[in-house]
């Protein structure tokens, strides 16, 4: 029996493992036969090429939408990181930084929570009470008009309304506003947020509410660490504003956006092979230095916030490149003038009449045409023109620069200090002729002055002066600068050139770009003309704005200083009224252009201020502190060559290593020389202003003896005597006259004359 019924179970149980094994064989041909007709049959549909799928990344692909349609091909873009801005020293004046845009999901809230609202709409009352007011305590800087009961009702109404609401996006220009990563750490912190409950198996859990539902959605802005300093320079690339360096460089910063498709299926999103990597933009390094824009945008803020002005410019170039150190613009963002912002590119689009600073130009053409006739003189205070007219008659035309009454006379050079404008005209009538302005405007254009200037901000526009007038109000207003309008960072320019030597360069914003790795493109000083005048009107002109500071005259003498000696130009010209029709007198546009150090000029500089009742007089003052900071700075003496110093011979030195003798006078401006002598030490006995050297040879037991110093200043002496190891004992100033050792002691008395 046993033996029958072992049998049946066996027989049973290998029926059962039979229909199993035949089940999943079944299976696993079904599954087989799944996985064919998917790659082969449906291979289309899976790789989004099927006559089912619209590729929605294709222009026109609506009109393929049919009843039949039921797949996707939609497309992520991956944005790449945008490059980053520099100055000339690898600092970083335009970064990243990731904000966040915060939202609040009342839909999904409602949905999740519908059956406690549904019971108690008030369920949550408390919980948005605390959040409203907690977010008030943490934004009431950046939004002062919003308070708790405006968070309250957003979140609260949003619910009701079952609606996906922003509650801070994100604006790109206004860092004020900015949502960042300590904001949205502080609101995720909020114990209210969190509820424990007990589960089945009694643990506690620690679940998150509300908060689930706020949003915090990153994007990345650009930030500018040193705040106002050329920010408008440096420039804005936002969908709805555009400008400086961002805007303008935006395809080398930008990158290359990157693109990752998937396959949307009965609500399912399928990634699918097709992506490209985004390419990250490229960084640019400026021509900025940091210091110099330090001095420049703190100096010019302090000094129209001191004159109330409406707008205020200053630009840094250096002479021999035409790189741009330092770049403002200012506008007065406070009624009470307590606060300036970076504005309007006023240094290269303002439209303003240059006023005297233009004399300098009117200069170079009247010394290109006579430069021989600096001695003659010319009325300076009060005249009367005679203007012939094609009848025959003459006009008569009476001009008045001062209160003093009667006409006075002189040179050229009294002239340009005094800033005359009846002079510097009488100059250029007498050069070109009083009907002759086209000469005039001739030589003006082959000055460069009239010609377009390509930079890497763009276009900067040319002296507007009008060709082919002949009427002598605009002749005699051109000449100082007038009537017309000229871009400041063009004056700069041709300022620039003189100071350079008649070498004109084009200003130049950006030095090179660089990616990951290394430099892939490099933006070299561009020369516009070699010598846009003479050499010797050059060297006239540099005389003549050197009196405008050192002379007896010069409308800038007051801000002369030994320790930081410049020269340049003053300009005072009325603000023209266009509802009036007329000139203001009650307010001017003042400046000054100018370069230092005066013999070899490193920087140009120029200064504009707008809408103050002063003249030019303060803005040879910003001027003058704005080159005194940045000769005091830190980085200037590194400016200097060897040969900016002056050269001092040399008195009688310690003994010198044979070995290293050649290389200390070389370095001292010496030429070297070879010494027929195999003493291993050499000693310079004098030295006269033409380089040439006496020298010494010394054996090793002559110096290891007790060093003769006669002849020596103090500090060299006893810094000789005690690496011999004796005790210097100082009496009197000045040189060594005489040396007593006392071996005892091992004192050596220094007896000193001045």
């Amino acid at each position: 029996m046993r033996t029958n019924r072992k049998q049946e179970a066996s027989s049973s149980t290998l029926g059962r493992m039979t229909v199993v094994y035949l089940l999943m064989v079944l299976v696993g041909v079904a599954c087989l036969i799944k996985i064919l007709y998917l790659s082969i049959v449906e291979r289309a549909v899976a790789s989004g090429t099927s006559d089912k799928c619209v590729d929605t990344t294709v222009p026109g692909w609506e009109d393929k939408v049919t009843d039949d349609t039921y797949c996707f091909v939609r497309e992520n873009m991956l944005r790449p990181v945008r490059g980053e801005i520099y100055d000339d020293h690898g600092r970083v004046l335009v970064a990243n930084f990731t904000v966040f845009e915060v939202a609040f999901d009342g839909k999904g809230f409602s949905r999740e929570y519908a059956d406690t609202l549904n019971k108690n709409p008030k369920a949550y009352d408390e919980i948005f009470r605390q959040l409203a007011d907690d977010f008030y305590y943490q934004f009431k800087d950046r939004f002062p008009r919003y308070n708790a009961d405006y968070y309250y009702d957003f979140f609260t109404k949003n619910i009701q309304k079952k609606k996906y609401a922003t509650l801070f996006p994100v604006r790109e220009w206004d860092e004020k506003m900015w949502v960042m990563g300590v904001d949205t750490a502080f609101v995720k912190n909020r114990p209210y947020l969190y509820k424990t409950f007990v589960n089945e198996d009694g643990d506690s859990i620690r679940k998150r509410i509300v908060h689930t539902h706020l949003n915090y959605v990153p994007a990345n802005v650009r930030v500018n660490p040193y705040g106002e300093m050329a920010k408008r320079t440096l420039g804005v690339e936002t969908p709805d504003r555009q400008f400086g360096l961002e805007h303008v460089m935006n395809g080398i910063l930008a990158g290359v956006d990157g693109s990752k498709k998937y396959l949307e299926l009965n609500h399912a999103k399928v990634p699918l092979q097709e992506r490209m990597d985004p390419e990250d933009g490229h960084n640019i390094h400026t021509t900025i230095k940091l210091e110099i824009q330090h001095a420049v945008h703190n100096e010019l803020s302090r000094k129209l916030s001191e004159l109330n002005a409406e707008w205020g410019c200053a630009i840094v170039m250096e002479t021999k490149t035409g790189e741009i150190k330092a770049i403002s613009n200012l506008r007065r963002a406070a009624a009470d003038a307590s606060y300036y912002t970076e504005s309007m590119e006023y240094a290269l689009n303002a439209k303003v009449e240059p006023g005297s600073t233009f004399k300098l130009a009117s200069l170079l053409a009247f010394l290109e045409k006579t430069p021989q006739d600096t001695a003659a003189i010319y009325p300076m205070f009060n005249h009367t023109f005679e203007f012939p007219t094609k009848s025959g008659a003459v006009k008569r035309y009476f001009k008045s620069d001062s209160k003093v009454h009667g006409e006075t006379l002189g040179n050229p050079s009294e002239i340009f200090q005094r800033s005359s404008n009846i002079g510097i005209a009488s100059m250029i009538f007498h050069a070109y002729g009083i009907k002759n302005f086209q000469g005039y405007y001739n030589q003006l254009k082959k000055m460069g002055l009239l010609d377009t200037l390509h930079t890497q901000l763009g276009d900067i526009m040319p002296a507007k002066i009008k060709s082919g007038v002949n009427d002598f109000n605009t002749y005699y207003a051109t000449c100082f600068g007038a009537g017309f309008t000229i871009p400041i960072l063009r004056t700069l320019t041709y300022y620039n050139a003189i100071a350079n030597g008649g070498k004109m360069m084009a200003p130049l914003f950006v030095r090179y770009v660089t990616d990951t790795y290394d430099t892939i493109q490099r933006f070299e000083p561009q020369v516009l003309m070699e010598h846009f005048v003479s050499d010797s009107t050059v060297r006239e002109a540099r005389k003549y704005l050197e009196k405008v500071v050192w002379g007896p005259y010069g409308t800038a003498r007051r801000f002369r200083d030994e320790n930081c000696m410049f020269a340049g130009k003053t300009g005072t010209r009325d603000i023209w009224d266009e509802k009036a029709g007329a000139y203001r007198k009650d307010i001017n546009a003042v400046s000054f252009c100018g370069y230092f150090p005066m013999d070899k000029p490193q920087y140009t500089v120029i200064i504009y201020i707008y809408g103050v009742p002063y003249h030019s007089d303060v803005a040879a003052d910003a001027f003058a502190r704005i080159a005194r900071s940045i000769m005091n700075s830190s980085n200037y003496s590194a400016t200097r060559s060897a040969s900016d110093y002056p050269f001092t011979p040399l008195t009688r030195t310690a003994p010198i290593r044979k070995k290293y003798f050649n290389t200390l006078l070389s370095g001292l401006g010496y030429d070297t020389i070879t010494y027929e002598t195999n003493a291993p030490y050499l000693r310079v006995d004098a030295a006269d202003t033409n380089r040439h050297v006496t020298v010494t040879a010394l054996q090793a037991n002559t110096y290891q003896k007790m060093p003769d110093v006669r002849g020596m200043m103090a500090a060299d002496a006893v810094t000789e005597l005690i690496r011999a190891r004796y005790k210097p004992q100082i009496i009197g100033k000045g040189r060594v006259k005489s040396q007593i050792l006392d071996e005892k002691t091992h004192t050596v008395k220094l007896y000193l004359d001045p």
